[in-house]
């Protein structure tokens, strides 16, 4: 203590003689210099802080930039031949597989979407999955290291997210080896969480660069059917056969902003009915009575993906929607029905906090419910209808192959607000809203490769317009009969 007690002995005489020597050499009054002095120090502090703070807020998560997949054309998969291909390899009967032809035409999807090598040849297969990996994972990884300019080596967290395909060694496992990843990287494996899981991923890395702001995390988005094609007679398993299809991305986030960053995570949201029977039941993948593994849906899914989705839109409107919608929202849904005033429910205008709308294609019919819903304009829904047509539902990916529709044709703006909304099994509704930051007028993205001027219009022929098949005469009958059955059902 005497030692400590010197010591500042010490700095005190030090202080008042830098005190008696400044004193001296401004020539002012002692009252006067000890007023500037305290202003000056003051000033200095809330320098000080406000760097501080500035430096604070630099923290987040933000996407550096991302890439998707763009398959050889060699894996297009046009419906015509789709269907010829199923009734060459004799999985179906006779009415299941018309069954899958009519959902073929009507599920919103074009002639140009990806299939895997193994179900081209209809033999799924454990070694077709990896070759999968290999067109839908490899190749967005690739562009993305390019066009960031790193190395697989600097990525710190390596995260995962495939449903249906859950192998040992894991996704994760077989990406570090392919690249050779040092030890130091730190990977994560998320299966089993549906066509929502990117949002989860989001949420996981989030919470990462919150630890580690200075680090590097990789998202790896996609799903594979290889292993995952039903083979059955049940109607209630097929829709898994019309609507996937292959495809992937690659999302590089940081926790600091940079001036090339392109998107800054503002609200993530996330809703879960695990709890409620009928939501955890209606998406179940199982075997059927004859042993083939398929997804099950039951009827229970509109109901559950509807109750999901309005609480999750909920919470989210809370935070994204400006005062005069949520006072709006109360007056006519809350306090004119207490008042004994009948009146329509009244849906808040989310187009007045959000520019920009990537809703997951999960089938034509859910995003015209959702637009529906929400009161949306075509062009709102525009990049969702793209990106079902074009590709298909990717699962997890397809909000990224949105997001790089809409920075095609230049509807991304710095400032403006993008939501991301998903839903999947358990029963999940997950949603993510980003602020358009300078870096994303950067070497914006291609929704089609080679094709930049690709944009959906359902009047026309490979550009949105839905294509039609050409039934055989046997299946023709089939056709007829189903048609006439519905129509005397109808009289009655």
């Amino acid at each position: 203590m005497s030692l400590l007690s010197a010591k500042m002995e010490c700095v005190g005489e030090h202080a008042q003689v830098l005190y008696s020597m400044m004193l001296e050499k401004s020539q002012l009054e002692p009252q006067v210099f000890n007023m500037l002095l305290i202003v000056v120090t003051i000033c200095l502090g809330l320098i000080v802080a406000k760097l501080l703070v500035g430096k604070s807020k630099k923290t987040g998560c933000y996407v550096a930039d991302f890439a998707v997949a763009h398959p050889d054309d060699k894996w297009k998969s046009p419906h015509q031949v789709t269907f010829e291909k199923m009734a060459q390899a004799n999985f179906f009967n006779d009415e299941v597989l018309v069954f899958q032809g009519k959902m073929l035409e009507r599920a919103g999807l074009g002639d140009e979407t990806y299939a895997p090598p193994c179900i081209h040849e209809m033999k799924p297969s454990r070694a077709g999955a990896y070759e999968e990996l290999g067109i839908s994972v490899i190749p967005p990884i690739d562009e993305l290291l390019a066009r960031q300019k790193i190395s697989a080596k600097d990525i710190d967290f390596l995260v995962v997210n495939c449903s249906l395909f859950c192998p040992t060694p894991s996704i994760s496992a077989w990406i570090v080896n392919h690249y050779k990843m040092p030890s130091k990287v730190r990977t994560f494996q998320i299966g089993g969480m549906g066509c929502s899981a990117s949002m989860i991923g989001v949420d996981l890395i989030q919470e990462l660069l919150r630890v580690h702001p200075d680090k590097k995390a990789l998202l790896i988005s996609t799903e594979n059917i290889s292993m995952n094609w039903y083979e059955g007679n049940e109607y209630s398993m097929v829709l898994q056969n019309v609507l996937f299809r292959m495809g992937g991305a690659a999302i590089l986030l940081t926790g600091r902003k940079t001036k090339s960053s392109r998107y800054e995570l503002k609200h993530l949201v996330r809703t879960h009915h695990g709890r409620i029977q009928n939501s955890f039941d209606c998406v179940v993948q199982k075997p059927d009575a004859e042993g083939n593994i398929g997804v099950h849906l039951t009827k229970d899914v509109p109901k559950a993906a509807g109750k999901a989705i309005e609480d999750n839109i909920g919470i989210l409107g809370r935070q994204v929607l400006p005062l005069s919608e949520k006072l709006k929202f109360a007056w006519y849904n809350m306090v004119l029905p207490k008042l004994g005033r009948k009146t329509t429910m009244y849906t808040p205008n989310f187009r007045k906090a959000i520019d920009n709308f990537c809703i997951h294609t999960g089938g034509r019919a859910v995003i015209d419910t959702v637009q529906k819903n929400l009161s949306l304009t075509d062009r709102d829904v525009e990049a969702s209808r793209a990106t079902l047509y074009r590709y298909g539902n990717t699962s997890s990916s397809s909000v990224w192959y949105e997001m790089a529709y809409a920075e095609n044709h230049r509807m991304i703006k710095p400032g403006n607000m993008i939501w991301q909304i998903a839903f999947g099994s358990g029963f999940k509704a997950n949603s993510a809203v980003w602020r358009a930051l300078p870096g994303c007028k950067k070497n914006r993205h291609l929704f089609v490769k080679n094709q930049p001027q690709w944009k959906y219009d359902p009047t026309k022929e490979g550009f949105g317009k839905p294509p039609a098949l050409k039934f055989a005469p046997k299946y023709q009958k089939i056709i007829e009969a189903h048609r006439k059955r519905k129509a005397a059902a109808e009289k009655h």
